[in-house]
């Protein structure tokens, strides 16, 4: 969504290259055999395959054909003309979509210096430059290099431009973008704010780049965890963008999938499972079955079924949003990664550990080796490797994975973040296996804290950790403890996951373990049957063939 403003800049600017090509052609069209002419209209046709490849997210396809067109570039028009500059931007694009910004990264910083010696330091098409280069940085990681370039930009277009410029604002949410990947809301917040201010004064409360500042805002509240600010400011966004450009369009399609998050995130399965399917059926008439963004609704709606419990209609979606990925992105990129890791948590869900480990090992390899060791975005595939670990008791595998995993979740999330909650949570678990519960409760009141304090006191995951404490206090001894734990946490999950999901049946049958470790079997008998019958059920459902979301929409 950042990149609305950006990339409808780029498409005049790109019928502003072809204007100039045209007139070129006609100029020397007169002087000329028709020889260069046919190879210039050659080369047209190549920059538009790789638009073509570019919106379908087929990146790999596309370079060589830019490659093409670079030496194209150099060889008629010389190695520092604006054409070569464009050309080498375009190349660049693709490696960073890619994640390869070791080769984009040379591409953008080359593409800067023409910039700068054609057309001066200040020029607005050199902070253009400045800015793409920033984006590659932020999107490596390397946030130091990156915000120099972000504020050169915004300098030079509030001097040549004005203040109230829509590429000053553009380039002030990119900053905010570069703060909040940093994990400093303080700073981001107010600049995001500060845009939409500008854009609602200048363009009206109904315009597209209002709902694009609004989005945005919307998702810096969405990863605080701050669910009652993202859904307003999603569901303006949603309006807004319905209003301006329909239903089927793919800036309506990506706020569908913001408040499909929210709600999934809330636990509210229904409505997320309403606004993921929205926002498929939209993709896959614009886009494909087979696109990249296509392939992420078809992932989130996996989401929504494995927390239903339904791991065999899941299943068959991941499998698939994998094969997308793994087409598009290729079979080491990122993105990969994650859709790897999903599966990972999927067959870890189903308790088939075996079937588990590889995907996530695979997910932590690629992430590793394009990210590095120490990247926070590895928080997700080490955690849930520890996690694996844990549920196997190779407790030696599984406490050193999930101390990293906290410490790079305080760093990405801060120290209160919903992220880090499950963090500590993980990591307690590790240790009450152990048996070191001295070391295990105080993390798991901290993780529930955490919880309570961002989610509510309602919502399933609170529920979760409820549960988690009423364990430990069980195996402590701490029966009365225990029990007041484990009551609020099956009324807490009943309520947030339904009377009939499975992780309702695992906190009754902790109550039920509550009550035999007290001698009461009465109270005991009745919760374990209905733990029972709840997970027989959900087997039941799970081994009946799903259908995959319709290919053609409703």
């Amino acid at each position: 969504m950042k990149k609305l403003v950006e990339n409808l800049s780029r498409v005049q600017r790109l019928i502003n290259r072809w204007l100039r090509r045209m007139a070129f052609l006609c100029a020397v069209a007169v002087c000329f055999s028709s020889a260069p002419g046919q190879e210039t209209s050659d080369v047209r046709e190549m920059v538009q395959k790789i638009e073509e490849l570019r919106s379908a997210g087929k990146f790999r396809e596309a370079i060589p054909i830019a490659e093409q067109v670079l030496k194209y570039c150099e060889k008629n028009y010389g190695p520092e003309h604006s054409e070569t500059a464009d050309s080498l931007n375009d190349l660049a694009f693709l490696y960073n979509s890619m994640n390869d910004h070791a080769k984009a990264l040379p591409l953008y910083q080359r593409a800067l210096k023409i910039r700068e010696k054609a057309l001066g330091p200040d020029h607005p098409y050199t902070a253009i430059s400045l800015n793409n280069l920033a984006e590659a940085y932020r999107e490596s990681g390397d946030y130091a290099k990156a915000e120099p370039l972000y504020k050169r930009a915004i300098k030079i277009w509030e001097t040549k431009l004005g203040s109230k410029h829509p590429n000053t604002l553009s380039g002030m949410s990119n900053l905010a973008l570069l703060y909040q990947d940093k994990g400093d809301s303080a700073k981001a917040e107010p600049l995001y704010v500060r845009v939409l201010k500008v854009r609602e004064e200048t363009l009206g409360p109904d315009n597209p780049q209002v709902a694009n500042s609004l989005s945005n805002l919307g998702t810096l509240y969405y990863h605080q965890g701050n669910y009652a600010k993202a859904e307003p400011m999603d569901q303006r966004a949603l309006k807004i963008y319905e209003k301006a450009y329909g239903a089927e369009n793919p800036h309506t399609a990506n706020v569908q999938n913001n408040l499909g998050a929210i709600y999934l995130d809330q636990g509210d399965l229904v409505k997320a499972e309403l606004f993921f399917k929205q926002a498929f059926e939209a993709r896959e008439k614009i886009f494909g079955p087979n696109n990249p963004a296509t392939g992420e609704s078809i992932n989130n709606l996996a989401w929504v079924y494995m927390d239903a419990g339904d791991y065999a209609k899941a299943e068959p979606l991941y499998q698939r949003s994998l094969k997308i990925t793994e087409q598009t992105a290729g079979p080491d990129h990122p993105n990969t990664a994650t859709s790897l890791n999903n599966l990972g948590v999927l067959y870890q869900m189903m308790g088939d550990y075996k079937k588990a480990e590889p995907y996530y090992q695979r997910a932590l390899k690629i992430r590793e080796k394009a990210l590095g060791p120490n990247n926070p975005d590895l928080v997700s595939s080490i955690g849930g490797l520890a996690d694996l670990y844990r549920l196997e008791k190779d407790y030696a595998k599984a406490q050193p994975l999930a101390e990293h995993a906290l410490q790079l979740s305080e760093k990405k999330f801060g120290p209160t973040h919903q992220m880090t909650a499950t963090a500590y949570n993980n990591l307690a678990a590790i240790y009450e296996g152990m048996g070191e519960y001295d070391k295990a409760e105080p993390m798991f009141q901290k993780g529930l804290k955490l919880f309570e304090d961002k989610l509510g006191p309602n919502h399933y995951k609170t529920g979760a950790a409820l549960d988690n404490l009423g364990v430990l206090y069980r195996e402590k001894g701490e029966y009365k403890k225990a029990e007041s734990y484990a009551l609020r946490a099956v009324e807490v999950t009943e309520k947030a996951r339904g009377p009939e999901h499975s992780e309702t049946a695992t906190c009754v049958n902790d109550l039920a373990k509550v009550y035999e470790a007290m001698g009461d079997k009465a109270k005991a008998d009745p919760l374990r049957q209905r733990a029972t019958k709840i997970r027989e059920k959900a087997k039941t459902k799970s081994a009946s063939p799903q259908p995959s979301p319709s290919s053609s929409p409703t």
